[in-house]
Formats: structure tokens, sequence, C-alpha cells
């Protein structure tokens, strides 16, 4: 038996969706992109959404727009996915690690102490949809004036204290990547209240241009097209019914489940799951185990990001928290088309793991 880690969750509708934009013949950003841009701010229940080509290039654009340039820091998480460090890098700028907690999310116990005078946003990551202590963090926020930038390329669904996620930070992002609960199979999406903030979002997209041929920033080619877009307009529609889905499948895996355990989540949220995570002492040997009888994992992520080759002459401190969440964590299967024989296999599996 082979069970995939992850499986997009296209329907027919959503094929249908493309063809009939194949057939307009527009096939570039258009009314679709405009169409998903205000299902999705109406969904989170922000002002603006500016659609891109990937969440890579909305976090790109949320450092443009706050204006980080060379020596200017930005304090992240020492545990998010590479995209979080490279949009410092792209701008210039000087990531800033802390360590994390046990909901594998930025310690904001140690936040404060990293603020100095160069200090110029903070972006932080509620890694696989777990949720981050908003309220410190924008208490700190407040207090420093500094941005907080919020990637919710994995939180896209979740919800902090009965505010949906991607919506806390000044400017906020998230992806729609191939893997992610909604997806467009690449593309991505900068949200804010900030109409200032909106309208250069949309220039930096589109070559930093504010009216044809006019351009006033440096941009780049960051638009999302219609042909995507149209996946997203049927994904949306669908979405609340796709994660209470999801979450019957987290709640049997954790029913039945031995000998693992989860990180913590904090109260008063609701977790996404894009990423279903166990954490165990025997973690290497277990991987290999589930991979030998057909069932793909992901590590997320294997090392602390300031261990990453481009990322050691920033910082080369050990952050004993992540370091000991990334040598214990392992993401499983969980999506759409997932089914209760597939699970069953999975459970089977782990429990008659000996180590």
């Amino acid at each position: 038996m082979n069970v995939s880690w992850s499986v997009p969750n296209f329907q027919e509708e959503d094929r249908k969706a493309v063809i009939e934009v194949l057939n307009s013949g527009w096939l570039s950003m258009g009314k679709e992109v405009k169409a998903f841009e205000k299902a999705v701010s109406s969904y989170l229940g922000i002002n603006y959404a500016i659609a891109v080509n990937s969440g890579t290039a909305a976090l790109d654009i949320a450092l443009k727009c706050i204006g980080i340039n060379e020596g200017d820091e930005v304090i992240i998480p020492a545990l998010t996915y590479v995209a979080t460090g490279n949009a410092v890098l792209y701008n210039h700028g000087t990531p800033i690690f802390v360590d994390v907690d046990d909901t594998l999310n930025i310690d904001t116990s140690f936040t404060e102490e990293e603020i100095t005078e160069k200090t110029k946003a903070i972006i932080n990551i509620d890694l696989g949809g777990n949720v981050s202590n908003y309220s410190d963090l924008k208490k700190i926020s407040r207090t420093y004036n500094i941005p907080l930038i919020v990637d919710g390329a994995q939180s896209f669904g979740s919800k902090y204290h009965g505010k949906k996620c991607c919506t806390h930070g000044v400017i906020n992002t998230t992806s729609f990547h191939a893997a992610k609960i909604l997806t467009t199979i690449e593309g991505g999406m900068v949200f804010t209240e900030k109409e200032e903030f909106f309208d250069k979002a949309k220039a930096i997209r589109n070559q930093g241009e504010i009216a044809k041929y006019e351009h006033h920033y440096l941009g780049n080619n960051y638009r999302m097209i219609d042909l995507i877009a149209a996946i997203g307009n049927k994904q949306i529609q669908r979405f609340d019914t796709t994660l209470k889905e999801r979450k019957k499948k987290v709640d049997y895996y954790k029913e039945s489940l031995k000998n693992v355990r989860y990180p913590k989540e904090r109260s008063n949220t609701v977790n996404c799951y894009f990423f279903f995570l166990i954490l165990t002492e025997k973690r290497d040997k277990l991987n290999i185990f589930l991979n030998k009888n057909g069932i793909d994992t992901r590590i997320t992520y294997p090392m602390p990001l300031n261990e990453q080759t481009i990322f050691k002459k920033f910082n080369q401190d050990v952050f004993p928290k992540a370091k000991e969440i990334s040598k214990q964590i392992i993401s499983l299967p969980l999506y759409h088309s997932l089914t209760k024989r597939d699970q069953e296999y999975i459970i089977k599996k782990i429990n008659s793991f000996k180590g």
C-alpha cells in the first residue's frame, strides 16, 4: 500500500472553471483574479487583498511595503520555512532569530530582548496552522512601534480568539501552493487594512506601475493569472466544508495513535492543520520505517533556519527548543482524498513501531 503525503483537492468544478477560462481567450490577470481577491477578503473580513503568483512573492511585497532596506533588522522565528527568511534577504535586511515555544511558534518572552534601534519589522508564522500568541505579538508591535507582518502561508483557515488568521498583522500574506488546504497550484495573496499598503502592493506586483508605463517603485512580475484564480474561486466556496472534513481526519488520528506527542495548542484558537504533526524521540527511525512501508512523510523542519547554509553568517547560536523540535517532528499524510482505510494503515504501522 502507498499513501501520499499530500494530494491537491481538485474537484470537477475546478476543472470546468479552468476550461471556461481557456475558452474565454483571457488567461492573464483579469476578472477571475478580481473575483478571487474579493471572495478571500470577504472570507477573512479584511479590507484589501492583492493576489500574486506565490506566497514568497507576497512576503517580498510585504517587506517592500514596509520599506525594509540594507541593515534593517527583521525578527523571525528560528523554526520556519526558508521563504520567511529569504524574503528578508531579498530586501537586504538582517534576519534576527528568536527561539520557539511548545506551540512551535515564536516565543514572545524572548522577542523583546532582540529589539534594537535597527529593528524595523517582526515576521511571524503559525507553523503548520497552529496559532501563535497574537496578544503578545500585537502588544510588542504597539509598544515599540514595529510593524507586525504575518506570514500566514500555513494558517489560512486558523483562528485566534475568534479572529481569522492572516489578519492580525499590519500586512499579512498567504500561499496557495499545491500542498495547501486551499490551492491554486501556485499563488498567494497580500492582505491589509491600510489603503496605502494596498496601493503600493498592487504597483509592486506589476513592475511598480501606478499608471500605464508609469513606474514609481522597484517592482516585479508577481501577477496572478485568471487560469489559476478560477480554481481558487471554486475552492473558496467549499472551504469551510473542506476544513470540517480535515478536522474529522485529525480527530481520528488523535483518537487512535499511541506513543506519540503533539505540539501544544493555545486555548481559544482553531488550528486548520495544514500539517498534521507528531513528536517522537525516535523520529528518524520512525520516518524510515513509514517510508519503507509506503507512507510518505515530511520533516517540517529538519533544522532551525539559522543553521541553513545561507543564514549561518547571521547567527550561529543554538536555539534549544527549535533544535529539540527539529529532531522530533514529523508531518503525516493529511488531505481531502485521504481515506479511512489509508488512515487505518498509517495508524496501524505507527502503533506497531518498536524503534
